[in-house]
């Protein structure tokens, strides 16, 4: 399995919080500054109960008439609400139901029966208790109760009393968390934990820092701890695992040192690695629950670890003003997985990747401005959120340079911590930081769905002087206006093998331009390190997987004949995963005896099928054998006992599209090959072993560029490394 990939598979619900989802109209409530829980807990685990006691101070703005709303899960039994030495008030209570009409709540509604003006502030005390609700296993079931996933409770558990503005985000709130429980367990909150008594039933955290939410987790966690630069380093784990929590604490102490250099000091008096039974990997303030099978992959180390570190400060301190945008995945992406990779060198592939993820997954159907992205809920709006943001990102580091973009970057966290920022607030930073005015850029960017598609039109030389003058034209052929864009090009002399890099202001759907250069041009090449987020011509990508996952109404091609039952019952299993709607799939059909195959992509079932004649010549072409004995791939045999394939290619002839032709060892090995290919999205060809099933090989067809180039003499032609955005490295 790819390294790198491996985010896929469990970055669905990445700093996916489980805030609250409610929102009332008609609430008329102004609050001035954070409300502050001092909640008192008792925790009984094994009965997924609690006892509870919130003394809640909220801050009030007078306005006329209004009710102030609290909302507690329907579940728990109301012992009381009261506003201690206080008869101005009156307190009723309510049912009603979050949005999304799933959680039942209780309202208590408080109105003032006087005309004395509204105090400055409010103390209001609440005693209740009863079952608890576990967001992240909102139906257990046998399954997930026997891997003990403990207790979660979260703002979606509406374990506390919450208020939320009529206009604009949540409320913020600071706390004070006291929980008793039995001593065999550990819980843990955010911010910092204050007292613990010594038989270990009791904890004390306290976050001073203003909150979206509070979280409360509790296992029988074998709690480890370290200290680095007066940060409290923990490690929550379900087993008694030493060396895995120094290896974290080892990281831990390497990555926030490096944000901190980046960006600013770290936000929170702590940070802490929980486990979680289940296969989550959730970012919250001052720690993130990462799965059990997750946390035990060397890998993640340094690459889903720093991810989530860097949270803390993209997301988890300068919040998401969740309706003006969310840049926080795309700028977290971009100063974790790709800076990373790019202080390596492999910067440009990594943006690369992000173009192939948009042309594979998002189409005129579900695409949309960066400006509504609110979260991950599909490959196509993470290869939006994630992927397109990471790259205007990136543009506007061209558009400001590298000292503009870190003074930007810095500017923006000093300025918005602990508060709410949405793309305009960004915006804000980067001009004040760079002197330019970027309003077109972000209005461009951020409010338009699509981008660029960029082509070389022309490429001409002529003689000048003692040398030559070469002459390019540039279109835009999208429909609709010019996205303005920082355009890069490398331009070789015939005979030199390093190029010269030059940046051009492309604000028009066609632009032209001249070089002079001391000798006859040998080649030029638009976009040379992949900075420019566009749609990418097809001919240019290499067929991988990803593109029939993501084509529309692709067919499926069945084998009639040649399998054992089991594998055929397994392929109408794995055509039967496909269909998400009826009106995002292609019919199913058997194979092309009749010669009567739709347009568009295929998918294609089956070692005898017919249809699969047709692809085998690709193949051969890439190097892959077949014989009777299994497939040969770049020298390595692989039998067909006990090994499965998938092959994606351009679809045979004139037609349009991608077929991936897949091959199961057994009808066992296909729910494992349904449940893990969509997270191979970049690759070819990929082998599998075993009913698991296990990835045994994984690659890719050579990559076309197409389009943007235009070579003069043949020649050695070389892109010299690109500088990174900083020149230091985590140690």
């Amino acid at each position: 399995m790819d390294k790198r990939n491996f985010l896929n598979i469990f970055y669905w619900a990445t700093l996916w919080t489980f805030g609250s989802v409610l929102f009332c109209p008609g609430i008329s409530l102004a609050l001035e500054g954070p409300v502050h829980h001092n909640i008192w807990v008792k925790l009984d685990p094994d009965r997924k109960s609690a006892q509870i006691k919130d003394i809640l101070t909220v801050h009030l703005i007078e306005e006329n008439d209004f009710v102030l709303k609290l909302y507690l899960h329907g579940d728990f039994w109301l012992g009381k609400v009261t506003i201690p030495d206080n008869t101005d008030f009156i307190i009723e209570t309510t049912r009603a139901l979050a949005t999304d009409e799933k959680i039942p709540l209780t309202e208590i509604a408080i109105r003032k029966i006087t005309d004395l003006p509204w105090p400055e502030f409010l103390i209001i005390e609440f005693e209740y208790g009863g079952q608890v609700f576990n967001p992240q296993n909102p139906k257990p079931s046998p399954a997930s109760e026997a891997l003990d996933p403990g207790i979660f409770l979260s703002g979606a558990s509406y374990f506390y009393p919450q208020t939320r503005a009529e206009f604009g985000p949540p409320d913020l709130m600071t706390f004070q968390l006291t929980v008793d429980h039995p001593a065999d367990w550990k819980v843990v909150s955010q911010g910092q934990k204050m007292a613990e008594s010594k038989k270990g039933d009791r904890v004390v955290w306290e976050a001073a820092q203003p909150m979206e939410e509070i979280f409360l987790i509790a296992n029988r966690f074998k709690k480890f701890q370290s200290h680095h630069e007066g940060i409290d380093l923990y490690a929550f784990l379900l087993k008694p695992e030493p060396e895995l929590a120094e290896k974290y604490f080892i990281a831990a102490k390497k990555y926030l040192d490096f944000y901190e250099k980046l960006i600013g000091p770290y936000p929170y008096p702590k940070f802490a690695l929980i486990e979680n039974a289940l296969q989550t990997g959730y970012g919250m303030a001052s720690f993130t629950f990462l799965g059990s099978k997750i946390i035990r992959f060397p890998f993640i180390l340094n690459t889903s670890y720093p991810h989530e570190i860097l949270h803390n400060w993209w997301g988890n301190s300068v919040y998401i003003d969740i309706e003006n945008g969310n840049w926080a995945e795309g700028l977290t992406a971009y100063l974790s997985d790709h800076l990373l990779l790019d202080l390596e060198g492999k910067g440009s592939q990594y943006r690369l990747q992000q173009l192939i993820k948009n042309l594979n997954y998002v189409n005129e159907s579900n695409d949309f401005p960066l400006i509504n992205f609110k979260g991950r809920t599909s490959m196509s709006s993470q290869a939006i959120g994630y992927g397109k943001m990471l790259m205007m990102i990136h543009m506007l580091r061209l558009q400001v340079g590298d000292d503009a973009f870190l003074k930007a970057l810095r500017e923006f966290y000093r300025d918005r911590k602990f508060r709410f920022a949405g793309l305009d607030d960004l915006r804000i930073s980067f001009e004040s930081a760079s002197g330019k005015d970027l309003s077109s850029f972000f209005a461009h960017w951020t409010y338009r769905k699509g981008g660029p598609e960029l082509k070389l039109a022309s490429a001409t030389h002529t003689r000048s002087g003692k040398g030559h003058q070469l002459h390019i034209t540039v279109q835009q052929a999208q429909e609709g206006p010019a996205f303005p864009l920082k355009l890069p090009l490398a331009i070789w002399t015939k005979g030199k093998a390093v190029p010269v890099i030059r940046v051009l202001d492309m604000t028009k759907k066609t632009l032209t331009a001249s070089f002079p250069l001391s000798g006859e041009p040998g080649r030029v090449l638009i976009d040379p390190y992949t900075e420019v987020f566009r749609k990418l011509d097809r001919k240019e990508v290499p067929p991988a997987i990803g593109q029939t996952y993501g084509a529309p109404l692709p067919a499926r091609i069945m084998p009639t004949e040649g399998d054992f039952p089991d594998v055929l019952m397994g392929y109408h299993e794995f055509a039967q995963s496909l269909v998400s709607d009826s009106s995002v799939m292609g019919p199913l059909i058997k194979d092309d005896k009749s010669g009567l195959v739709p347009n568009g992509s295929l998918w294609v079932f089956g070692r005898t099928n017919a249809y699969a004649r047709r692809l085998k010549p690709q193949l051969e072409n890439y190097g892959v054998k077949f014989n009777e004995n299994g497939v040969v791939i770049e020298g390595k045999s692989f039998a067909w006992k006990d090994h499965s394939f998938a092959f994606t290619l351009q679809r045979p002839g004139d037609q349009e599209g991608s077929a991936t032709w897949v091959i199961a060892s057994s009808g066992e090995s296909v729910p494992g090959l349904i449940r893990k290919l969509p997270h191979y999205g970049k690759y070819g060809v990929l082998v599998f072993k075993g009913n698991a099933p296990e990835n045994k090989f994984k690659g890719s067809w050579p990559f076309q560029p197409s389009g943007l180039m235009k070579t003069f003499h043949p020649g050695n032609y070389n892109l010299p490394p690109q500088f990174p955005l900083i020149d230091y490295k985590p140690n």
